[in-house]
């Protein structure tokens, strides 16, 4: 199996913030738009199970943080995983806004920059 045919775990911070929501957001979107691009997309705030199990897997591992703050990375790095991309929101141009609302057009635009990161992994 090559590495492009590797499922893909999504992580999000998933925090309460504006960008928190946003990431949760742009999971949902993209699982919905794009299921095949997706195996799993795993909240951070709302785990069934310890990350360490939910990491398990032979996955790439995605990891999304709204801020940088990094919550869903530092607790990557606390479980000794190796992230295969990480990303911040805020790094990409999106603007921390207390707590209101994402905007759609915040989610497509981190839902796209997913996409054109996963589709260049394989190049």
């Amino acid at each position: 199996m090559t590495e492009e045919d590797r499922p893909v775990l999504l992580l999000t911070c998933s925090g309460i913030s504006h960008t928190g929501q946003l990431t949760t957001l742009m999971g949902r979107f993209l699982r919905s738009m794009h299921p095949a691009l997706l195996s799993r997309h795993v909240v951070l705030t709302s785990l069934s199970r310890p990350l360490e199990e939910e990491l398990d897997g032979d996955e790439r591992l995605v990891v999304v943080d709204g801020c940088d703050q990094c919550c869903a990375r530092k607790r990557v790095l606390l479980t000794g995983k190796v992230m295969d991309k990480h990303l911040v929101a805020t790094a990409e141009g999106i603007t921390k806004r207390g707590m209101e609302e994402p905007r759609f057009d915040e989610i497509q635009k981190l839902s796209n920059l997913i996409i054109r990161i996963l589709k260049n992994d394989g190049e």
